[in-house]
């Protein structure tokens, strides 16, 4: 079971409000909001990060060169053939974005080989209901008022935003073991 202190609550807390708001501000900006979404979520989770995890910049970072190798991939897919359905589509994309940022997790983590995998299922439960429904927009042109298309982010924002800082403060407790060096003596308090 996971155990949250005051810190992770905080933390989570903070999360869940800057995915949410990121998503919610930058999906009614049509394609411009996807150009952008990567380097604005990635400020704004690295900030919820910031007092959180020591490398919180470099999380960003990641965040931007995943988000954007899964804009490519995504589009290249969607433009050159539909060899794939829509939600393995999103999963593989989430796979993309999870391996940089795994990267970064790899000395606070333990299982931080395993994050591209729960971060694939976390985009996938929280953005592939959503991701049809604006490809047919887009495709059709299809309108909507723009509150509900404001609504419907931040609903995935705020699914995805929970799943994800949940997974994220489980990971950083499977903090590695602390290594001694053999020929250190044991100190003993």
């Amino acid at each position: 079971m996971l155990h949250l202190t005051p810190a992770d609550r905080r933390f989570c807390l903070r999360w869940i409000l800057a995915t949410t708001a990121t998503i919610a501000l930058c999906n009614p900006l049509g394609a411009p909001g996807l150009l952008i979404g990567p380097v604005v979520l990635a400020i704004a989770q690295g900030l919820a990060l910031r007092r959180y995890y020591a490398p919180f910049v470099w999380w960003g970072l990641a965040t931007i060169v995943g988000g954007y190798g899964a804009i490519v991939l995504f589009i290249v897919w969607f433009l050159f053939g539909h060899a794939l359905p829509l939600p393995l589509m999103v999963f593989v994309c989430g796979a993309i974005v999870g391996c940089p940022q795994a990267w970064v997790l790899r000395r606070g983590s333990r299982l931080w080989g395993w994050w591209p995998l729960v971060n694939a299922v976390i985009l996938t439960i929280s953005i592939a209901w959503f991701v049809p429904d604006m490809v047919d927009a887009a495709i059709y042109e299809t309108r909507r008022i723009l509150w509900h298309w404001v609504a419907l982010a931040a609903l995935t924002g705020l699914i995805g935003g929970c799943l994800k800082g949940l997974a994220l403060v489980w990971f950083l407790k499977k903090r590695p073991a602390p290594t001694q060096d053999a020929d250190a003596p044991a100190v003993c308090n």
